[in-house]
């Protein structure tokens, strides 16, 4: 939770998350491979110590491969069946868990950054918006005045142990109607998948209070999805942990964006040009799904001003690119329709003839007018997403290297 809650912004609130969010990606990703492959070590050796351990009783652990049946008997001496067993005994013990033991840790940990996002976010709305805490009463030892330097810290602690209160006495689904109801918070319930965090949320009380065995209160909170029964044993997959850490970064996302919204209004413009970085960013690794998911909320947002607008259309632009890549040309065909660009900038009107596919003369006369008011380089054009569907064009993509090759010549030998 955020120490100094004054010094706070719901900004800094995200940027933290998506920090924390971040490091857990990247440390999943580096060791799950390494833990993945110890795994498998550890089993070979398992596997050629037991096949050793057969071999030297006399056992030919092959027997069922040469024609035999699986009911066919095999006539062991009883001093053979003790030998085996007291080999198979001095066996050091090999772990084959190490991938199970990095994905419910990263997975915890997961769960435990989102909470802090809750926690962090409710105590910096309760330390801007003071009256909105009424008549409430707060227990205090009179000892305890001793440890604060003025009444700003006093109130900040008392802020902290009310949240932590909160995050502890409240079900998940109680926090959720508390930051809808009481804080009016939007909880995009079309776009983030509630009921698939709510059971993360179960799973890792089952993972860290029943040993990962299914109980009966994870299959009614749940619904159970994934059809478990009682003392089932649940796991976290690759492919389960990576879905985990996508719907948790996008509802800490639009729950922090609409937080942003309704408190730091004064900060707005900044709060919207950074769902546009966010979505820009998520197309570059080429997350389309999650960068479809922020346009759709952006779709919400109503401009105020000339700055806005020009966000919110960039906005719009990344959704495009997004209905592109994944192939949904109806869709795509209805968002450019509504997409005016009559009076927008040369890169505007760029970005809607690439995706409309206008003829390459258009789409290279509008990256020269691009280039000459500086909105588009070289580097650009290398790196941004919607450049890509140009590239694929070999003809057209040697037309404008060609160009900027010519462009960078002009510029020296007309520089002083």
């Amino acid at each position: 939770m955020t120490k100094k809650i004054n010094d706070s912004s719901v900004n800094k609130i995200l940027k933290t998350f998506v920090d924390n969010l971040t490091a857990i990606e990247v440390y999943f990703d580096k060791f799950g491979n390494l833990a993945e492959n110890e795994d498998e070590n550890g089993f070979k050796k398992n596997q050629t110590f037991v096949q050793n351990c057969l071999e030297e009783v006399g056992i030919d652990y092959t027997f069922s491969s040469k024609g035999k049946s699986e009911n066919d008997e095999l006539n062991i001496p009883r001093e053979v069946i003790l030998s085996l067993a007291k080999k198979l005994d001095e066996q050091s013990p090999i772990s084959v868990k190490n991938f199970e033991i990095l994905a419910n840790g990263s997975f915890l940990m997961l769960n435990n950054y989102f909470e802090y996002l809750l926690a962090d976010l409710l105590s910096y709305y309760y330390s801007k918006f003071k009256k909105s805490l009424g008549g409430k009463e707060f227990k205090l030892v009179l000892n305890e005045l001793e440890e604060y330097e003025n009444i700003s810290d006093l109130t900040d602690s008392l802020i902290t142990k009310e949240v932590e209160s909160m995050i502890i006495d409240m079900s998940f689904e109680n926090l959720k109607d508390h930051f809808n109801k009481s804080l009016k918070i939007d909880l995009n319930e079309k776009i983030i998948d509630w009921n698939f965090i709510n059971e993360c949320r179960e799973r890792r009380h089952i993972l860290v209070h029943n040993s990962c065995i299914v109980n009966k209160k994870y299959i009614s909170r749940t619904k159970n999805p994934y059809n478990l029964k009682i003392g089932d044993k649940v796991h976290i997959s690759r492919e389960y942990f990576l879905k985990a850490w996508q719907e948790f970064r996008l509802a800490g996302m639009l729950l922090s964006f609409d937080c942003w919204g309704q408190w730091d209004k004064e900060k707005i413009d900044f709060g919207i040009e950074s769902l546009v970085d966010e979505s820009f960013e998520s197309l570059k690794r080429n997350e389309l799904k999650f960068c479809y998911n922020l346009t759709v909320y952006g779709d919400k947002i109503e401009a105020r001003n000339e700055k806005q607008e020009n966000s919110l259309l960039s906005l719009r632009f990344n959704k495009a690119i997004a209905l592109k890549k994944m192939g949904k040309k109806n869709d795509l065909d209805k968002l450019l329709k509504n997409i005016k660009v009559g009076t927008a900038s040369p890169t505007f009107k760029l970005a809607h003839a690439i995706l409309s596919e206008k003829e390459d003369e258009i789409i290279l006369s509008l990256i020269k007018k691009s280039t000459k008011i500086n909105e588009i380089n070289l580097t650009i054009y290398n790196e941004w997403p919607i450049f890509e569907f140009v590239r694929k064009n070999d003809k057209l993509n040697n037309d404008v290297l060609n160009y900027f090759n010519e462009d960078v010549s002009t510029s020296k030998t007309t520089s002083p």
